[in-house]
This record gives C-alpha cells, sequence and structure tokens, in this order.
C-alpha cells in the first residue's frame, strides 16, 4: 500500500506541481518517485498476502533489484526484482511509464525459484494505494454500468464516498464488463486519478473512505488462494493510472483518451485502426437458414454505397447457432455446412474484396456444445459442469484455453481460415460465462484456487497476440454477448465494434427510434475510456445513421429492397468518412446522459492542435423541446470560426462566427427525431 496527497508525489518526495506539470500534470512522477523507494514494503502500488502475513510486513526484507531502461522516446521502463529470502518466491513489477502522454500501468509476476511449494499466496491486490484528499472534500467515484443488454448499457454512474463507506464492485460470471466497468475515475478537491483495470476475468475493486477522511483503493483478482509449485510463475490483472491535477473531471478523461489513443489501442502500419463502417449482411434477417446465396444477394446490394467491410455473423456454421459451436478444427471444412455453403466462405470473401471491403467473420471458439466434433475428439479439452446449473448450462462446456495443447490447436485452426478465406477482421464472440467452469477446477485443489482462471486469461492473451503476429494486418471484434469482455488488456488487441446486445431487442422489432437512443447512450458513456465501440443501428436518415456512427458503424439494415433509399445511405456514408477525423480529438459529454426519449443528447469532439471539430446533437423521438443551449469547450473567444451546419447531409447554412458566439450556442431542430451536426474550424 501506497499513501499520497494532493500536491506531493510520495512522502518527503516534493510537490508534483513542481515538477514536469508539461508532462500533463506530472503523473508519470508517480512512479518515478516511487521507483526510488521500492525498497521499502509500505511504498509498494500493491500488496498480498504470504503464508497469512501481510506483505507490507516482510517486503522491505526481502532481496531488490531496480532496472530502468528507455524502450523509446515516449516510453520507460522500471522493472523492480523482490526475492524472498528463503522460499525462492519472486515478485518482479514492471511498470511503463508514458513520457508524452499521462498515465503509468504495471503488471506483476509471481515465480517460484525455490525446490518446494511457496506458501500460500492470496489477496493479491494489484492497486493498493491510500489517498489524502484533503479537507473539507468529498471524494466522488464516477464509473459506468458495464454491458448486460440492457437499455442503460454504459451509463454514466456517480456516488459521493463519505467517511466510514465502503464502495466495492465487481463484474459478474468471470466476464471482465458485466454488469460493471473497468475503467474508473476517483475526483475530489484539486484532482483525482484515472484508473483502469486489465484482466479478462473476475476482477473486484473497493474504494474505502477512513474515518480520517483518507481514501483506499484497491483493485485485483476476486478469486485466488493458491501455493505455487517449483518452477512456476502467473501474472497479475494489469493496473493503468493517470492521477490529475484541477476539478474538471471531463479534462481528466480526455487526459486518459489521450494515453489509450497514443500506447493502448491497436495499430496496423502504425495507425490507429478504427471501427469500419461495415454492413451485417444476414444478421437479422436469414439468421440460421443463411445460405451463400443469401450472403451474396447482401453483398451485391450494397455495392457503390461506400462500406468498407461486409461482416457474415454466427449463423453460416455447421447446425448453426448455437448448437454448431464446437465444430471448429480439421480439415477446416467441418465446420462449413455443405448445403448452405457447399464452397466454404472463400468466395465471399473473395467477392468482398473485389467490391473493394474486407472481410469480417465471427466465431466463438470457447464455447463447445456437447456432441461436436471438439467435445468427441478431445473432452480432455473441455470443461463441463455436471449436475449443477440451469439447463442452458447443461448443454455446453468452456474449451479450455488454459491448456496449452488446446490452445495452440485454436489457434492453428483460427490462423488457417483466416488465410483460407481472406478475413480482414476476426470477429470473436464469447457467449459463455466461465466462472462456473473454473470453479470446477479450483474445486479439485482447494490450495490452488484462481489458477484456472489465471492460465485461462494467459491463453487467451497468448493465442490473440500470436494470431496479430502471424498476421499483423487483420483486427480483432472483441464481443461477448455484446460488451461484456472490454478491459484495458483486450483494448490492447481489439476493437469492441458489438458493445451491446441491447440494441438487437429494438432492432429486430424495427423500432429504430429506440436503438439510437441506446446508441447516443452507450457513445457519450464508454467514449470517455474506449475511444472507439459500435452496436447495431439500422436506418438512413440523418438522426438514426449519426446515433449509430461512432468513426464507424455496424449496419444492420436490409438494403435489397427496391425501393430503399440507397441514396441517402450513401450521403449517410459518405459523411461519416468526412466526420471520422473528429473522433480521435477530445470529447466532450455536453448534457447529462439518460435514458429518456424525452431528452436531448449532446456531444463535441474537438481537435486542439487542428482547432476544430463538431457537435452532434440529437432531439430524442419524444421530446417536446424544439432547442436547446449549450456552452462548447476549447473555444477561443476572440478567435472567428467557419462554422457550417447540417441538418441534413446537405449544409444548410455556413457563416463565420466570433468564438464568443460560438461558445454559447442555441441550436433548433425542428424535427422529433431529429439531429443537427456542426462543423466548425478557426479561420483566425
Amino acid at each position: 500500500m501506497v499513501e499520497a496527497a494532493p500536491g506531493s508525489a510520495f512522502p518527503g518526495r516534493g510537490n508534483w506541481a513542481d515538477a514536469r506539470v508539461l508532462l500533463q500534470d506530472g503523473s508519470q512522477l508517480w512512479l518515478d518517485e516511487l521507483a526510488d523507494q521500492w525498497d521499502v514494503g509500505t511504498d509498494l502500488p500493491f500488496s498480498f498476502t504470504l503464508d497469512g502475513q501481510p506483505s507490507r510486513q516482510f517486503l522491505s526484507q526481502w532481496k531488490r533489484d531496480v532496472q530502468s531502461e528507455q524502450v523509446d522516446e515516449k516510453r520507460l521502463r522500471r522493472t523492480v526484482k523482490l526475492q524472498a529470502p528463503v522460499t525462492g518466491l519472486e515478485v518482479r513489477a514492471i511498470a511503463t511509464v508514458y513520457t508524452d502522454t499521462p498515465g503509468v500501468d504495471w503488471t506483476l509476476y509471481l515465480s517460484n525459484h525455490g525446490n518446494k511449494d511457496t506458501p500460500i499466496i492470496e489477496n493479491l491486490k494489484v492497486l493498493d494505494v491510500t489517498i489524502n484528499p484533503g479537507v473539507g472534500t468529498t471524494p466522488k467515484l464516477h464509473r459506468l454500468k458495464g454491458s448486460d443488454a440492457q437499455v442503460d448499457d454504459w451509463q454514466p454512474l456517480e456516488d459521493s464516498i463519505e467517511p466510514g463507506q465502503r464502495i466495492e464492485f465487481a463484474p459478474t460470471g468471470g466476464r471482465p464488463s458485466q454488469k460493471a466497468c473497468p475503467f474508473f475515475t476517483v475526483q475530489y478537491g484539486g484532482g483525482g486519478v484515472v484508473t483502469a483495470i486489465g484482466w479478462s476475468g473476475q476482477w473486484s475493486a473497493l474504494l474505502e473512505r477512513q474515518q480520517d477522511g483518507k481514501l483506499r483503493l484497491e483493485a485485483g483478482m476476486q478469486n485466488m488462494h493458491l501455493r505455487l509449485h517449483p518452477g512456476e510463475s502467473i501474472r497479475s490483472p494489469r493496473i493503468l493510472q493517470l492521477y490529475w491535477f484541477g476539478d474538471d473531471c471531463v479534462r481528466a478523461h480526455n487526459l486518459f483518451r489521450a494515453t489509450m489513443l497514443s500506447h493502448i489501442v491497436p495499430r496496423i502500419d502504425g495507425a490507429i485502426v478504427t471501427p469500419p463502417i461495415t454492413h451485417l449482411s444476414t444478421s437479422f434477417y436469414e439468421l440460421n437458414d443463411s445460405t451463400e446465396s443469401d450472403v451474396l444477394s447482401h453483398l451485391e446490394s450494397i455495392k457503390g454505397l461506400g462500406f468498407e467491410m461486409f461482416w457474415l455473423d454466427a449463423y453460416w456454421t455447421k447446425d448453426g447457432f448455437p448448437n454448431g459451436m464446437g465444430h471448429y478444427g480439421f480439415p477446416i471444412q467441418r465446420a462449413e455446412p455443405p448445403d448452405r455453403f457447399p464452397r466454404g466462405l472463400k468466395p465471399i470473401g473473395d467477392a468482398a474484396h473485389r467490391e473493394g471491403m474486407g472481410f469480417l467473420v465471427w466465431f466463438e471458439p470457447e464455447r463447445v456444445h456437447f456432441g461436436t466434433y471438439l467435445a468427441k475428439e478431445h473432452p480432455e479439452w473441455v470443461i463441463v459442469i455436471k449436475g449443477e446449473g440451469p439447463s442452458w448450462d447443461a448443454n455446453r462446456g468452456l474449451f479450455n484455453l488454459g491448456l496449452p495443447a488446446a490452445r495452440e490447436y485454436m489457434t492453428k485452426y483460427l490462423e488457417a481460415v483466416i488465410k483460407e478465406y481472406g478475413i480482414n477482421c476476426l470477429r470473436i464472440d464469447y457467449n459463455i460465462d466461465p466462472e462456473p467452469f473454473w470453479k470446477v477446477l479450483d474445486s479439485q485443489d482447494p490450495e490452488r484456487v484462481g489458477l484456472a482462471e489465471i492460465r485461462y486469461v494467459e491463453g487467451l492473451y497468448k493465442m490473440w497476440d500470436d494470431i496479430l503476429q502471424a498476421f499483423p494486418h487483420l483486427y480483432i471484434d472483441n464481443c461477448a454477448s455484446g460488451g461484456r469482455r472490454i478491459d484495458l488488456e483486450t483494448s490492447s488487441r481489439s476493437l469492441p465494434l458489438w458493445r451491446t446486445d441491447g440494441t438487437g431487442f429494438p432492432l429486430m422489432n424495427l423500432d429504430f427510434d429506440q436503438a439510437a437512443l441506446q446508441n447516443q447512450l452507450m457513445t457519450a458513456g464508454l467514449n470517455r475510456y474506449v475511444p472507439f465501440s459500435t452496436s447495431g443501428q439500422m436506418g438512413s436518415t440523418p438522426y438514426w445513421f449519426r446515433s449509430g456512427f461512432n468513426a464507424g458503424i455496424a449496419f444492420g439494415e436490409d438494403v435489397r429492397p427496391a425501393d430503399y433509399p440507397r441514396d441517402q445511405l450513401k450521403q449517410a456514408i459518405a459523411e461519416g468518412k468526412r466526420i471520422r477525423k473528429y473522433f480521435f480529438g477530445n470529447f466532450y459529454p455536453l448534457n447529462d446522459v439518460t435514458t429518456s426519449p424525452e431528452d436531448w443528447c449532446v456531444m463535441q469532439y474537438h481537435r486542439t492542435a487542428e482547432r476544430d471539430g463538431m457537435v452532434l446533437a440529437f432531439r430524442r423521438h419524444r421530446s417536446p423541446y424544439s432547442s436547446y443551449d449549450f456552452d462548447l469547450k476549447e473555444i477561443e473567444p476572440k478567435a472567428k470560426y467557419e462554422v457550417t451546419f447540417y441538418p441534413t447531409y446537405v449544409p444548410a447554412k455556413k457563416s463565420v462566427m466570433v468564438g464568443a458566439e460560438l461558445q454559447h450556442l442555441k441550436v433548433d431542430i425542428a424535427d422529433s427525431p431529429g439531429s443537427l451536426l456542426i462543423e466548425y474550424k478557426r479561420i483566425e
């Protein structure tokens, strides 16, 4: 546990405000200063219990080695090794300090270099810090709801933290963003800290306000009680923290977005990967009756409209979805239903490429239904729950990525189909709660609780990393019954192109307005931490399309009818490509984010260096209010701006406005629902 106060780095180390303020508030100093003290156990930002003793009682007696290296001009790496004097247990902390943006992240690695089992290791808190918010301030916890296929997925939440109060939160079922979000912000007088957890399993977090006013932050694995055998190593969750100063929490989120964009999100050839403008083909329509002919008819209907990616979802597999999960393997043709896709998927990928589109294909490698090939051929690779759980759980097992042989087999299969089908985006779904299956393995040895989860999560990262290394121009779409596997680690390897299943229900009922409302809410919430994410949307009108667009869109409407407004959809896609650049800027939700169809939703994106940006204003379908007032951010009052108003895809008005006038804007939207896009750029 380490203690810090506003205005100081750590006890006796000077004032943060005096050093490196230009490096985004000096948050790098958090580890720079700390590293020199890591021979003192109480100064560590993590903790654990060994053989019943808290680590702060003995780590100062362990052998310490600290190494620093400049990874590149933007990153400094510090490695701290702590070696137990008797047992051979080594704790290695590897931290990356960002020198161009704020923040530092770290992961722990525990290894047994001795010749016998370690004592029991438990209560591993990769984050364990105590903050002194100062006198006369009530800290607030800002977080998001998480995904549960509900109307309020990713809605912002706020809690005050009074003395004596504890707030504990965790996901459910072992999927890291199911009902809880692994990104959160603590705000107190004069500053705060943003925390991100990277663990695609069952994490937990705690905020406790002590009676003296100090605030303790903890985060780590929720379930761990184990010994390490000789030669064994495990890794911990990953933590990214960003300390900030001031009273503007939105500014803190933009500092965090800058770190995500500079250091975390996936890149191809050095360029940040953005969500594609993609069409979902047979999704919502033919489903398990999909045929090659059906899929190609969707592709034919979207020619020339500007789509960038063609999406083939779950329904292409033998025995359909979900019963066909587990047919993956060799030869790869065994997963292809010969009656519906007699030539496999390669002709579809080839056809998409001829039209200048990438090819996205859905897989769910971690769920195995009984009776499928994998269940029969390799039952030793499948974790099953016998005689427990609801009937929905009774016909499936969890493919154990914690077993190297199983992981390598699935990696080889996915690499084979990526090459054969010409896949540009690998869509990985995960419609199964793994925690009950991990507990099956935990029950086999009460002194190894948590190891199954650790090995599984390590295996997942290894599989994704190996695939991305083999195909450097590929990217992964991270889905888990919607957005239930979004965390720091998955965000570094993938994009969430389906951040909820919650929009699927209104779209099935052709309620485009409700889906639009939910997409507005999710963008206004999740964009505070994860720069890019999308979900299903239909409708080519400006209101509907703009509601679903977030640097890209997962567009699911059937374009095949002869009377479909193709020209309007073509305009929508062209607008999306034009405004995509703004999504890299700072993000400002300009009003409260609600689920009410009577409210407005207004968001601003501003590019500081380019001195330009845009506003997206939505009057929802039951809103009685035809106008709305809001204040724009980062506008220079005395400067002049060229401002263009787009109530439709065609500009209605272009004018030159003084910054003071643009700052405080009142807009009118006559239609309900209706939208207004405003683009602005400083000209002098």
